[in-house]
This record gives C-alpha cells, sequence and structure tokens, in this order.
C-alpha cells in the first residue's frame, strides 16, 4: 500500500475511535441521560411537566426504590407498591417507559440529581474526559503523582491512592483508583475530585482541584481505566 494511502487510513481509523469514544462517553453521562430520557416528561426545580418535578426526588424517595421505578415503573405499578400506585393516580394514569440502563447508569443519575446537576448545568458544561487530548492526559498524571503540585496546594493522589498502571508509585491508604473513572464517569468524579480527601484543619470550603485540574486527572484516570494510557500519552 502506498505510504500517502496508509498514512489517509490511519487517520480515517483514529478519527474514527475518538468520535465512538466521545459518543460512548456522551450517551453514559448523568447529564445526558436526564436529558434524553428524563427532560422530555420532566423538570428540575421548575414545576410539573407531563410528570412531577425532579428537584428533591432523592429525599422524598428512598434510593432503592428509585432504582426499582426508573429501571421499570410498570412493575413497580403491578406489585401494587403504594408510592407506585400514588404517583400512577396523581398524574393520571401516564405510564413512564421502562428504561434499559445500567446500575452504574441509574446511580449516576441520581447522585446528579442529589448534587443538583440540571441546575449547576445550566451555568456551565463540563467537559468530558473522552475530549481530551494527549497533553491533557500526560498534565493528568502529573498531577496525579504529584510531579506538578495542584493550585490548592493539596496533596497529590499518589501519596493515598494508587492505579496498575503506576505500579511502582502511589499509596495504599485509600482505594486503588485503576477502575474509579469507570465507575463512575465524569460528572460524579469531577463532585468527588473538588471534595478535599482529608478534614481540613481552617474548615476551608475551597475545592481541591480546579476545574482544568479535575479535566487532567479524570482523562488521567479514564486512560487508566481502559488501558489507553500508553497510547494516549505517546509512552
Amino acid at each position: 500500500m502506498d505510504d500517502k494511502y496508509r498514512f489517509v487510513l490511519i487517520v480515517v481509523v483514529c478519527t474514527a475511535f475518538q468520535f465512538f469514544a466521545i459518543r460512548t462517553a456522551l450517551a453514559t453521562e448523568p447529564a445526558t441521560i436526564f436529558n434524553t430520557k428524563c427532560s422530555s416528561c420532566h423538570t428540575f426545580g421548575k414545576g410539573i411537566r407531563v410528570g412531577p418535578d425532579l428537584k428533591g426526588v432523592t429525599g422524598r424517595h428512598p434510593r432503592p426504590w428509585l432504582i426499582a421505578w426508573i429501571r421499570s415503573s410498570e412493575s413497580q405499578i403491578r406489585r401494587g407498591d403504594p408510592a407506585a400506585l400514588a404517583l400512577f393516580r396523581q398524574f393520571r394514569q401516564q405510564r413512564m417507559p421502562d428504561h434499559e440502563l445500567s446500575d452504574a447508569e441509574i446511580g449516576a443519575l441520581l447522585d446528579y440529581l442529589a448534587a443538583g446537576g440540571p441546575s449547576k448545568d445550566e451555568d456551565r458544561r463540563l467537559r468530558l474526559a473522552a475530549e481530551a487530548t494527549p497533553d491533557d492526559v500526560r498534565l493528568g498524571r502529573r498531577l496525579f503523582v504529584g510531579d506538578t503540585k495542584l493550585a490548592s496546594g493539596s496533596m497529590a493522589c499518589v501519596f493515598c491512592h494508587a492505579v496498575s498502571i503506576e505500579p511502582f508509585r502511589g499509596g495504599t491508604i485509600g482505594p486503588n483508583l485503576s477502575e474509579v473513572y469507570a465507575r463512575y464517569w465524569d460528572w460524579a468524579l469531577d463532585q468527588r475530585l473538588k471534595r478535599p480527601c482529608l478534614t481540613s484543619v481552617s474548615g476551608s470550603s475551597a475545592a481541591r482541584v480546579a476545574e482544568a485540574e479535575s479535566f487532567a486527572l479524570r482523562a488521567f484516570l479514564r486512560a487508566a481505566s481502559s488501558s489507553e494510557l500508553a497510547r494516549a500519552s505517546g509512552r
């Protein structure tokens, strides 16, 4: 094969792979799930639409009930669940469609609603780790291992945590973070990265990482979760 055509083929394949990765990440983000599966019938803090306003829903119902309801509201109604029947009657027997979502996706959606995600998203759009460049992944690695200091002055993740792709560096005080991105995805992981790891003596409520730092760290942890770090960083 001619070198010119080989180069074009490589570019096309890489572009297609990146598009697929971004599309996949978008499809599983709680904000995307809310916008594609919930917002046509529900608002967040703006009153009743077809179904109830979802602001405060995680406080009105237990989490296990919400998981079962989201997965199959019809099953809950058929079982005679009192809360399900009450909603069914209140909203003129409108049936909410069943959703084929994984436990992780439903859990991320509930965390997103509990933290007021839809309202916050009106003010800013979270950059997804799937959109990161190799330079972003490299910066995330430097932040993780402490080669680049966090702007807040907080300790680097490596002092308490390890990842499998850095086998000779990493603490054991906290859990191994090799698969943390696959568990939490962008929105929930961003919230966790911004929380202080240790109780602050000063009582400061400042975010542990800045927006750009969160993006880079999530890009690195995504690469770690998918075993793509070597390719993404050119190592």
